[in-house]
């Protein structure tokens, strides 16, 4: 007993010292890490911000009008995404230097918020910027048509309508020579419900060629004040099938007198791989009286896109 006692005796000072020691490099090591927190947050970078309030579509003789409904850019810094938004934005940018900025123009597919896509057939705006910490760049992006699509743009009613009725079709059909409610041009087509009347059912007498897995888009500026539906035939072998697409809602509640235009993007190519082996497609436009006592609709530039 009285060995240990010495034992621990003549370890006392040793123990002691090692505590010190250890006290010290506690302090030190609080020392260092407080002053390299400190650094980092006196050294956090500040950033540029790439700025957009306004872009823009152009497009050439026999492309139609410039009418779109792009929803949302996608902007890329030298490849990397930097984000998917509306304008007007104002977006940062950490890296100083310069870097290579890409914007995609983005649609909602067939009309859904949900299905937000870069549109196949628009060019990205490409530009190279030197950004300085805290400055701001502003940028207005200019799309066009790429130079591979494919585009018939006959359907504008400039020079006549090709939709007929059905034969069970009580609605009419006019085309108006009206730039006023024309929503590019001088003309646009009117179709109409009048009382008494239960059903607009009108098609597209000219035949729509697609092939399965092929990209292509409907494009059409509308206006209506009852929902309606823009649909296809499926023909194949002499046979067709009816294909409902797209639900559009009213764009406005007045009597339909003024027209207030939407534009969408109606995805072909998702149909065609549906129906490999039909041989044409048609378009159809139906409505029934739901929302409004005198159902109206416009339809103007019309654009198949391949």
């Amino acid at each position: 007993m009285a060995s240990a006692l010495r034992c621990a005796c003549l370890n006392l000072p040793t123990f002691l010292m090692s505590l010190q020691s250890f006290m010290r490099l506690a302090r030190w090591l609080y020392v260092v890490v407080f002053a390299v927190a400190c650094n980092r947050f006196d050294e956090d970078p500040i950033p540029s911000y790439l700025k957009t309030e306004s872009f823009s579509l152009s497009t050439q003789p026999l492309q139609g009008s410039s009418s779109s409904s792009i929803s949302e850019l996608w902007f890329y810094s030298d490849g990397n995404i930097l984000g998917v938004v509306d304008t007007p934005v104002a977006l940062p940018l950490l890296e100083s230097g310069m870097h290579t900025i890409t914007v995609f123009p983005g649609i909602k597919n067939n009309g859904m918020g949900t299905s937000r896509i870069k549109y196949p057939f628009y060019t990205s705006f490409d530009t190279t910027l030197q950004f300085v910490p805290g400055e701001t760049y502003t940028i207005e992006p200019r799309f066009a048509y790429t130079s591979s699509a494919i585009i018939d743009a006959t359907r504008n009613f400039e020079a006549g309508n090709t939709f007929i009725e059905s034969s069970n079709n009580n609605g009419i059909i006019e085309l108006l020579n009206d730039p006023l409610l024309a929503a590019s041009g001088v003309r646009c087509a009117r179709m109409k419900l009048p009382a008494g009347a239960s059903l607009i059912s009108y098609i597209d007498e000219e035949n729509i060629s697609l092939e399965a897995g092929e990209v292509a888009f409907l494009e059409m500026d509308y206006s209506c004040n009852n929902t309606f539906v823009v649909g296809v035939y499926v023909i194949t072998g002499g046979n067709s099938v009816k294909v409902p697409v797209l639900y559009l809602t009213p764009t406005q509640s007045t009597d339909g007198t003024v027209p207030d235009y939407n534009k969408i993007y109606m995805d072909l190519g998702m149909i065609a791989s549906q129906y490999i082996a039909a041989d044409d497609f048609r378009l159809y436009v139906e409505c029934t009286r739901e929302e409004a006592a005198v159902p109206t609709i416009y339809m103007d530039d019309i654009k198949i896109v391949k």
